[in-house]
């Protein structure tokens, strides 16, 4: 955390000091220099920052360090964000704040006299890392990684009662390694987070296998995060001899060419079988790989590993993604670990109650399962005793053997993170429990805390999704939902890991989280507030002037809260009862994000253009009907998000209504995102100024506006995606006249009537276009052969976008598409599919075609088919396949099963029905 603040605090010094607004005063208070100086000093200490980090819960001393240093820290960030606001309001207003200016020199002084005496004392008291490597590669016994040994060596001897909920996966290692007749030698790869029983799973077919004698020989080799390859060879060396100590070489003294020399020669000609348990980074099996023969006698490599990264390594047919276990096999595996002494192993009634609120705790991980059912077999049978295990139950702080293992395990990955990971993953603390995150949204929030700089060609939103990608891969990010691209589009934080940065964050000063609280403390140290479902009880929210990061989700928070956050960078408010801002928000000149998605806030202030820093600007679902004149002097900007909503009632956002953007949008060259705005002519040509735009959503769209269209979006080389919507059903859409077309599109949706019921002639070479959505079109079928040569093109929707009875899917046609939608084609009647075409559909959608009551002929083509979902569909079509061959028992195993949903309105409800069958047996 540490050395995140130096890191942090030298990128915001050289973005803060590049303004020259009120040089002369500054200089005169020496604010600049000293900024700039102390800024050094901590670049200079970042090597003692990171040691001193690493050992912080080992050395007091160490930690006690560190603690000091991150509060200097906050002390320098706070002063560099103090000029960057006293700076904000020109000259006139600073010599105004001259007072403000001499005080800040006063406290920047202080500061600096402490980061002196603290790099005198690490000096003094001896804290340096050459002193460290040695000792802090002894076997401690409580360190992480020992008690990660200790576990994987413990996996050897588990029990079949202890090992619950991995059969389908075992079969899966069991066919790869013993029926599989590819004779090259080849890697398995076993993914997941820790605890989430990787070495468990793998240990047990490991111990099965070698016993069959399948292999000639085999090895379970540890790798741990901290291998170096000369070691990590000899351990294979020696567990291939095991059995046979007789004839192992004097292996200790060998160096890596020798000890390679010595691995190739015992293999040669053997099929032999290596475990590489717990992997970090690729780089183990590249340095190892010349060690292992192929003499195409078919060997096998497996990999246990948090990393996807690593997992890759192995072809995508040859990895298992082990996820944390559902609820009833987790019951399973919590009785058997703590009834295991009972004949029947059950959990008894009275106890049931709290087992289940101690299982939710555990969130699916077997570690957890396993270390809270050991401790619960040693505590009395009454609900009393497992009340108390309950409230009392810490993962990150207990001393209770087995349940701060837990947390030691899943640190490890936490650790092992670069600090500009780090300081991205704990920023996830914001989010409440089961929480859905959107990718963009977390996106451009840590663009507004000031984390990346932009980098040769790679923009800051470029780098930030790179470093999502690389949590997601690491396990410590899950993925909920993937967008038509295959990238994230909702993420989620696992419990405990949740838990876990919580800790550190306010530990740390970093985040303060309060959930339904009705009382908080004043602290300047607090980076990040958070408010979840809090209820003001007609107390204030205390004023913390240093505070960055306002945060509040469905909370009851009164605007005027808002003034006392003198140096906020990001506002961001979710359900919040507020419906109105107050006009000293335009005072907080540090602004960056601004986000009241899902409010009844009804209006911005008319000075919002006073917000020079401000990024991103997110109204979306809220009540704001226009936009202030002065936004157009935010020219910063890089996201603008509006959309309003007509209903105050938050259960019924739609529909919704775009905005009108005033005079000026030209002057906004900086913005990437602008969705949901009313077009009108004077704006449209306005946007020929928006080079750097890659999304634009424009509602209201009529001739008059359309034919400066192209021009305007010819200069927008990076365009990704582009809606257009339609003034009314009357407007006709003539796109023929684009050109250049904007080829990289990856994002359509038209929503108006074609010109002839045609699409214009450059769009089959949209090479790049993955979803395209076409509402309103009045295609005709030749149309279709157009859109199905695409060769990108996954995701496909027409809704009232067709007007001929039949619509038929050539051969070859629609080469990867993985979605169709088809909905409200009143003339549809029929629909083909024919041999070869769509050989990759996984979701076919058919709502609201009341002529269709036949299901597709030749849907038997659609060979991926997994889903099928009927929305308000003919009472027909639903009786065939009703009627037809019902799969029961174990479906997921059958051949050929489709998933179908009958989906429809009953009474002003969303009722659903779900059907499996084999739809190829279904008379058409």
């Amino acid at each position: 955390m540490a050395e995140m603040i130096a890191i942090s605090l030298s990128a915001k010094v050289a973005a803060t000091l590049s303004r020259s607004a009120v040089v002369d005063i500054s200089s005169l208070v020496a604010v600049r220099s000293g900024i700039a100086a102390a800024a050094r000093d901590l670049e200079l200490l970042r090597a003692f920052l990171r040691f001193a980090d690493s050992r912080r819960g080992a050395d007091a001393l160490a930690s006690a360090w560190v603690d000091q240093i991150r509060d200097v820290g906050f002390e320098l960030e706070d002063a560099a964000d103090e000029y960057a606001f006293l700076s904000g309001g020109g000259f006139v207003r600073a010599c105004a704040n001259f007072g403000a200016w001499l005080a800040l020199a006063r406290r920047l002084g202080k500061a600096r006299v402490r980061l002196r005496d603290l790099s005198d004392a690490k000096e003094r008291y001896g804290i340096r890392p050459a002193e460290a490597s040695a000792s802090s590669s002894a076997p401690d016994g409580g360190t992480a990684a020992f008690v990660g040994r200790k576990l994987a060596e413990a996996a050897h001897f588990l029990q079949d009662g202890e090992i619950v909920g991995f059969a389908a996966h075992r079969r899966s290692l069991m066919k790869w390694l013993t029926e599989d007749l590819d004779s090259r030698r080849s890697l398995v790869a076993v993914c997941g987070m820790g605890g989430v029983g990787k070495t468990t799973l793998v240990t047990s077919v490991y111990k099965e296998v070698a016993a069959s004698r399948h292999f000639d020989c085999a090895a379970w080799v540890s790798v741990s995060k901290n291998f170096t390859t000369d070691d990590l060879l000899r351990k294979i060396a020696k567990e291939l001899h095991r059995d046979a100590r007789a004839g192992m070489p004097d292996i200790d003294e060998m160096d890596y060419r020798s000890l390679v020399e010595a691995l190739r020669g015992h293999l040669a000609k053997k099929r032999y079988l290596l475990l590489l348990d717990d992997v970090w980074h690729a780089d183990a099996w590249y340095e190892i790989r010349n060690a292992l023969v192929d003499d195409g006698k078919g060997s096998r490599i497996i990999i246990t590993t948090r990393s996807q990264d690593v997992a890759s390594l192995a072809a995508s047919t040859r990895i298992i993604m082990l996820e944390p276990l559902p609820q009833q096999e987790a019951w399973s595996l919590f009785c058997n670990t703590t009834f295991r002494e009972d004949a029947n192993g059950e959990c008894p009634h009275h106890l049931e109650h709290w087992a289940l609120k101690i299982l939710g705790r555990c969130c699916g991980l077997p570690l957890a399962i396993v270390s809270v059912g050991n401790l619960l077999a040693l505590k009395d049978r009454t609900e009393f005793a497992w009340k108390n295990v309950h409230d009392s139950l810490d993962w990150n702080e207990s001393s209770v053997r087995g349940i701060g293992q837990v947390s030691s395990i899943l640190n490890l990955s936490i650790d092992d993170l670069p600090y500009y990971l780090k300081r991205c993953l704990l920023y996830c603390s914001i989010y409440p429990e089961d929480f859905l995150i959107k990718r963009k949204i977390l996106i451009r929030l840590w663009i507004a805390e000031g984390y990346f700089e932009e980098k040769g060609q790679g923009t800051m939103e470029e780098i930030a999704d790179d470093y999502l990608h690389q949590l997601v891969q690491r396990s410590l990010l899950q993925v909920t939902l993937k967008n038509e691209f295959g990238r994230a589009k909702r993420l989620c934080i696992h419990d405990l890991i949740r838990d876990l940065i919580l800790q550190r964050s306010a530990k740390e000063g970093f985040t303060v989280f309060s959930k339904c609280q009705p009382t908080l403390e004043s602290s300047k140290k607090i980076r990040h507030l958070i408010l979840d479902r809090w209820a003001s009880d007609h107390r204030p929210v205390p004023k913390m002037t240093l505070l960055r990061s306002f945060s509040a989700f469905k909370s009851d928070v009164d605007s005027s809260v808002l003034s006392g956050f003198r140096l906020l960078t990001v506002l961001n408010l979710w359900f919040v009862q507020i419906d109105k801002l107050p006009s000293s928000l335009t005072k907080l000149l540090n602004l960056r994000y601004l986000g009241i998605r899902s409010t009844l806030i009804e209006e911005l202030p008319q000075d919002l253009g006073q917000l020079h820093n401000l990024q991103t600007l997110d109204t979306k679902w809220s009540r704001v009907q226009r936009l202030p004149p002065s936004i157009r002097k935010l020219d910063n900007l890089r996201h603008l998000i509006v959309f309003r909503r007509r209903s105050a009632d938050f259960r019924s956002p739609f529909p919704g209504t775009a905005i009108e953007f005033p005079d000026g949008l030209q002057n906004l060259t900086c913005l990437q995102t602008l969705k949901y705005i009313e077009a009108d002519e004077k704006m449209v040509k306005s946007l020929k100024s928006l080079k750097h735009m890659k999304s634009l959503e424009l509602s209201g769209v009529h001739e008059s506006n359309l034919i400066h269209l192209p021009s305007s979006i010819s200069t927008m080389s990076g365009l990704l995606c582009l809606g257009i919507v339609s003034r009314d059903a009357n407007v006709i859409l003539d796109l023929e006249p684009f050109y250049p077309p904007p080829l990289k599109l990856q994002r359509l949706s038209l929503t108006g009537m074609l010109a002839k019921g045609k699409l214009p002639s450059w769009f089959g070479h949209l090479d790049n276009l993955m979803q395209l959505r076409l509402c309103s079109s009045e295609l005709r079928g030749d149309s279709i052969g157009l859109i199905s040569s695409l060769p990108r093109l996954l995701h496909l929707t027409l809704k009232n976008a067709y007007t001929d009875k039949i619509l038929t899917f050539p051969e070859g046609s629609f080469p990867v598409l993985k979605k169709l939608s088809l909905h409200e084609m009143p003339n549809l009647s029929h629909v083909e599919f024919g041999k070869g075409s769509l050989v990759h559909l996984n979701v076919l959608i058919l709502g609201r075609c009341d002529e269709l009551t036949a299901i597709p002929q030749g849907i038997e083509n659609l060979t991926e088919l997994n889903n099928l979902e009927l929305f308000e569909m003919p009472s027909e079509i639903i009786q065939k396949i009703q009627d037809g061959e019902t799969l029961e028992g174990n479906y997921e195993d059958s051949q050929r099963t489709t998933t179908v949903k009958n989906i429809h309105w009953y009474n002003g409800r969303l009722l659903q029905k779900t059907i499996y069958t084999n739809l190829f047996t279904v008379q058409m």
